[in-house]
């Protein structure tokens, strides 16, 4: 995807908008504006060329945080409804503030536990599309994802290039949880930043109504 000049400004103005939320309360790392802008809205954007996107109406994005992949993505497919999903009603209320100033109107915010929000049928099984930044290893990760997508739905992963070990401990999780590893998108960030990956998974199937398991259980004892 070509990025317009216009929608590249309204990506700068979310960086500063971003950098003066995360000084009064600590939502990333980021604190400049060349790393908030290479490893936030840079990073959260490499997720747009790919092509499931092209259909999807219902986003979710768990463990939102700061608000990246949400943020970005959602400005760039204004017409795609988005939720964003944190615990933390701290994190929920600044991403609320954001969304305000820069006049976002297709993000609905939720303060929970995917544990909890997983078993609610207003959630469970509606979204197209469920992004996950820096959440969780893959095994705890899919326990709170698969039980909010769509059947043949899409989980996308934002990984590092070292998960060999990661991907084999979640050979159970992708088993029990119905999903599939479709492939690794491959992308480069500028400067030193280096080469990352996001997993595409798909769900191919129901899972068991126990799952997603009790607040606390998929991160104690993930699935081995």
């Amino acid at each position: 995807m070509t990025i317009s000049p216009d929608l590249e400004k309204r990506l700068h103005e979310l960086c500063t908008c971003f950098l003066e939320e995360n000084a009064k309360l600590n939502l990333s790392a980021f604190r400049t504006e060349e790393n908030c802008w290479v490893g936030n809205v840079l990073d959260s954007v490499a997720a747009i060329d790919l092509e499931l996107f092209a259909g999807a109406k219902n986003i979710a994005d768990i463990g939102t945080g700061g608000g990246f992949p949400l943020l970005p993505l959602a400005l760039l497919m204004p017409e795609t409804k988005f939720t964003g999903i944190d615990s933390t009603q701290k994190k929920i209320d600044a991403i609320g503030r954001i969304c305000d100033a820069m006049d976002i109107q297709n993000i609905q915010l939720l303060s929970g536990r995917l544990e909890d929000i997983g078993r609610d049928s207003a959630f469970r099984e509606q979204f197209d599309v469920v992004t996950a930044r820096a959440v969780a290893p893959l095994n705890t990760l899919l326990e709170y994802a698969s039980p909010l997508v769509k059947m043949r739905g899409h989980i996308l992963c934002w990984k590092s290039m070292t998960i060999d070990q990661e991907l084999k401990d979640s050979l159970l999780a992708r088993a029990e949880l119905s999903c599939t590893l479709e492939k690794g998108y491959e992308y480069e960030l500028p400067g030193d930043w280096g080469k990352r990956q996001i997993l595409v998974l798909s769900k191919r199937g129901k899972i068991g109504k126990k799952y997603p398991r009790e607040v606390g259980i998929p991160k104690k004892t993930p699935l081995l």
